[in-house]
């Protein structure tokens, strides 16, 4: 919880720092907040990052997460399945996106039946 409550707070900070100094480029502004709630069965391991398409964001897959949101207009129901074959063991994990896209405000929450579903869903995305 508190990890959250620290996402939240940094990426409201982040977005209004950055909208604050340069309003007329804000198109190509891009915070986001991504976070990944794994389910008991993996310990309640709760994991987060902050992804701005630039130099110093904490994503390690940074441009193929990009290229991936680019590509699917930062919709994560658009993002294409990589059809890797998974278990049929339901150990449920949420993921969340929120702050900007390229301007934009984003705010997403989706459940993925297992980890292996989630990054045949999402890529690079949540795989951090």
């Amino acid at each position: 919880m508190f990890g959250r409550i620290f996402a939240i707070v940094f990426v409201s900070a982040l977005a209004f720092a950055g909208t604050a100094q340069a309003a007329p480029a804000a198109a190509g502004n891009t915070a986001l907040v991504l976070t990944v709630q794994y389910s008991d069965v993996e310990d309640n391991a709760f994991k987060a990052t902050v992804l701005t398409c630039g130099r110093g964001d904490s994503h390690p897959r940074r441009a193929q997460a990009c290229a991936t949101l680019a590509s699917a207009g930062a919709d994560l129901q658009s993002i294409r399945s990589d059809d890797r074959a998974c278990t049929f063991i339901y150990a449920p994990v949420e993921v969340t996106m929120f702050g900007f896209w390229r301007g934009k405000p984003v705010s997403e929450v989706q459940t993925y039946p297992n980890s292996c579903v989630m990054l045949a869903h999402t890529g690079a995305v949540f795989d951090f």
